[in-house]
């Protein structure tokens, strides 16, 4: 008669791969799933800013201009952002790929004098950047990555600072005023309504540091004839060759710089209406997610106006370069200090 198997015995259980790894490979594709879901979803609230009628004037062609020999301009780049996808800084951009928008300030060389346009982080920024708190830190992160302040460069070269006569910031955000403190001769041209804005603002967007030492200051009012659709403009020299235009929104009294040279060649210095030139050839605004995550525009119903000018003034003068502030791409392509335009 058969006898039955000890209790202790049993029979071998071949073993049973483990489920982890599959688990775990699962969970990246749901993750993978959602993050395609989240990204397709920004692309359609991220929609194109709509565009309306062209502003009054914006096909006459601009005033004659008698640019002087020597004029000529070139970028100081200071220091980089630490980044974030492109999708991120324009509305429609790429998810895969990584920006590292420029902190920069243009010198414009004028027989009249020196100015610049934005100062760039200066040499006091790390300090100035530490009244921060610790999110802002992080969300606006920048590096120096081997650029030295614009003061600096300026001796390096062999160039006088006290030979900068004024410094026109686009507008009072930390990054465009910061090297202010550097130049404590030169004025200091903002409008009023910039100035207002900066005095009574806070961080992370103002950083009171920069600009409470400042003594010179010099009110911009748009006092002279319509260009390009903007209803005012501001002659800086008298000779068409640096003309202010007003482009409120992103603050409350940012400011643009159109350049033209004695070449024939034509910038439009647009601070940072768009960060990125892709914001005025697609007409984008910065995107939803960080629109809504961040206080980013004074007034964003009149920065995404000036969007859309821009847009459709790039379209009915080609000729015009248009330069974001921080488009590190764009400004890739100008003479960078000590060069000069030719």
């Amino acid at each position: 008669m058969n006898q039955a198997l000890p209790a202790t015995a049993a029979l071998p259980v071949p073993n049973r791969p483990r489920r982890w790894p599959r688990r775990l490979g699962g969970g990246l594709l749901a993750l993978a799933a959602v993050l395609v879901a989240g990204g397709v979803a920004l692309f359609a609230v991220d929609t194109p800013v709509p565009l309306g009628p062209e502003p009054a004037g914006l096909a006459d062609p601009l005033p004659p201009a008698h640019p002087p020999a020597g004029l000529a301009f070139s970028v100081l780049q200071t220091g980089v952002s630490d980044g974030a996808a492109e999708a991120l800084i324009v509305g429609r951009g790429r998810w895969t790929v990584h920006r590292r928008p420029s902190q920069s300030a243009v010198l414009v060389r004028h027989p009249s004098g020196l100015l610049l346009f934005d100062s760039g982080l200066g040499r006091q920024v790390d300090t100035q950047f530490a009244a921060n708190a610790w999110r802002h830190r992080v969300m606006f992160g920048y590096q120096r990555a081997g650029h030295l302040p614009v003061v600096d460069q300026l001796e390096r070269a062999g160039w006088d600072p006290k030979q900068v006569r004024a410094i026109i910031p686009s507008h009072m955000h930390w990054d465009h005023v910061s090297g202010l403190a550097d130049f404590p001769d030169a004025e200091v041209w903002v409008t009023p309504q910039e100035r207002e804005g900066a005095t009574h603002g806070h961080a992370p967007a103002f950083l009171a540091s920069q600009f409470a030492g400042v003594t010179r200051w010099h009110d911009v009012r748009f006092d002279g004839p319509a260009r390009l659709g903007f209803p005012a403009s501001h002659d800086v020299f008298g000779d068409g060759s640096v003309v202010l235009l007003p482009m409120g929104g992103h603050t409350a009294g940012q400011t643009g710089l159109l350049l033209r040279l004695p070449s024939g060649a034509t910038y439009l210095f647009t601070g940072d209406v768009t960060w990125t030139i892709e914001g005025v050839t697609q007409a984008s605004d910065r995107s939803w997610l960080l629109r809504h995550l961040l206080p980013l525009d004074h007034d964003e119903a009149a920065n995404r106006a000036v969007i859309a000018h821009l847009h459709q003034l790039s379209r009915r003068h080609p000729g015009i370069r248009i330069v974001p502030a921080h488009d590190e791409n764009v400004l890739e392509t100008l003479p960078k200090f000590p060069a000069l335009s030719p």
